[in-house]
């Protein structure tokens, strides 16, 4: 048997759309808008004017929070009494003592929103209790 090579080129507009509309099915395609809820919200954190207020939540472990913004766009992130778990982590440093057993967390990254400010320090306190 002979091969003759034909070389490349692109299938006719006829062959395209039939495997096009065989790939995709045989509707349009239809966009699905992603939930709009917050994540603080999702959460079950509560606000009132710049002031959050609710639950670090992890599988092994939840901490009582509070997140005040502040005008320009700093926002700070708090933790009420760290855990030992949190204490003994690389992450302790980042958490600074102002009184009553509340503790300002510090983060080098700061967050652009409350929701990530949230799931970063649920991922910080979730790695101090698998370290």
């Amino acid at each position: 048997m002979r091969i003759k090579d034909l070389g490349t080129r692109p299938a006719p507009a006829t062959i395209r759309e039939k495997f096009s509309r065989m790939l995709r099915g045989h509707g349009p395609a239809i966009p699905v808008q992603r939930r709009q809820i917050p994540y603080w919200q999702e959460r079950g954190w509560t606000r009132q004017g710049r002031m959050y207020r609710g639950t670090y939540q992890t599988p092994y472990a939840a901490f009582t929070g509070q997140i005040e913004e502040h005008l320009g766009g700093h926002i700070d992130f708090w933790l009420y009494m760290p855990s030992n778990e949190i204490r003994n982590s690389s992450h302790w440093a980042c958490f600074q003592h102002r009184g009553n057993d509340w503790y300002l967390v510090h983060m080098s990254k700061l967050p652009r929103d409350t929701g990530s400010g949230i799931l970063t320090i649920e991922r910080l306190i979730t790695e101090a209790y698998e370290q």
